[in-house]
């Protein structure tokens, strides 16, 4: 368990320095130099071009297609990588499978002229042959877990079931794309398992391969078991909104004034146009979606830092640490307090 949030503690460093260089305060070479001094099991200088399987940096193909040969290592059947955050991808399509995870922040993907709009606890499956193109927010920890598509088919259909398989997720890898969104809220075990994923990634022991395969088959066995599942959802008809509004929560979530009407005045919508784009876009409602917000930021301030309930309580948002509690503890099943010493108790594992 320990390595596991050394792994969550990397992924988040990672998007520091990724902001960094987007301010301009720290240079391409500089960020080189902080990754090749991490220790080697921990070193992720491939996720951001500077070593590929191929033995050189890689750039963008033109036509934009990939193909696995670049980015999975020769014997490996997966590949996990962190989407550098400062990045909007071009459109492009490729012929193996991806996973896209969101851990923190919040993510859109376009597929096929389509937006999907994620935030943390989506797990979104693109097939071969789609064309799209990922953008993030500047504080999102999202993971890439690319899938040879030979081993997809003859690995996942005992997972997905053979009737209840979607049509076309295991066709040829010259058909069109298909696409699947899992929702699974705030599931400990899908994340910790997207950890050991990456974890045994970034190694170079001898039985990685089996422990990556294995892992990712339970992920997928409870992203079905326990996730909603939504294939090919309709066309967003707000998406531009949609966008600025999952922006104002991801932003400015924790400022105590936080609410629906301040979010329709720094957006200039009404609040009904708000809560329309909400409901017809699939979304949770205004209010859900700020609880949420604060909740995972309490959490992580729960298990990283020294501040007192109250004091966590303020600091994300919360005018009264009574309340904080009931809320905390209707949601996760167990107060702040208890839930801080259980994660104490996992990292010392």
């Amino acid at each position: 368990m320990k390595e596991l949030r050394e792994t969550e503690e990397l992924l988040r460093e990672l998007t520091r320095l990724e902001q960094q260089m987007q301010a301009g305060t720290l240079t391409t070479a500089e960020f080189r130099a902080i990754l090749e001094a991490m220790p080697l099991r921990r070193r992720p200088l491939r996720w951001y071009g500077f070593e590929s399987p191929g033995g050189s940096a890689w750039t963008w193909p033109s036509p934009p297609e990939f193909d696995e040969r670049s980015f999975i290592v020769s014997g490996d059947d997966v590949c996990v990588r962190k989407h550098d955050s400062r990045d909007s991808t071009p459109a492009h399509s490729h012929n193996f499978y991806e996973l896209i995870a969101v851990l923190e922040g919040t993510a859109q993907n376009r597929v096929d002229g389509q937006d999907f709009f994620l935030r943390r606890g989506q797990f979104f499956l693109l097939c071969p042959k789609a064309a799209h193109a990922i953008s993030c927010s500047p504080d999102a920890v999202v993971m890439n877990v690319l899938i040879r598509a030979s081993y997809f088919r003859a690995s996942f259909p005992a997972v997905f079931g053979v009737e209840g398989a979607p049509e076309g997720l295991f066709s040829p890898p010259g058909a069109q794309g298909r696409c699947l969104l899992f929702e699974v809220e705030e599931d400990e075990e899908a994340r910790e398992l997207l950890l050991l994923l990456t974890r045994e990634s970034l190694d170079s022991r001898p039985n990685r391969r089996a422990a990556m395969n294995g892992a990712l088959a339970l992920l997928f066995s409870l992203l079905l078991d326990g996730g909603t599942v939504v294939q090919e959802g309709a066309p967003q008809k707000y998406g531009v909104q949609l966008r600025e509004l999952l922006s104002y929560l991801s932003l400015r979530a924790c400022d105590p004034e936080a609410s629906l009407k301040d979010a329709a005045r720094r957006l200039h919508f009404s609040t009904r146009h708000i809560s329309r784009i909400l409901r017809e876009s699939g979304q949770k409602s205004f209010a859900i979606l700020l609880r949420e917000a604060r909740l995972t930021a309490s959490r992580r301030l729960l298990e990283e830092t020294s501040l007192s309930v109250e004091e966590v309580a303020r600091a994300v948002g919360f005018s009264e640490g009574g309340y904080f509690i009931r809320v905390f503890r209707r949601e996760t099943g167990q107060t702040p307090a208890a839930y801080r010493a259980k994660s104490v108790q996992k990292h010392n594992i």
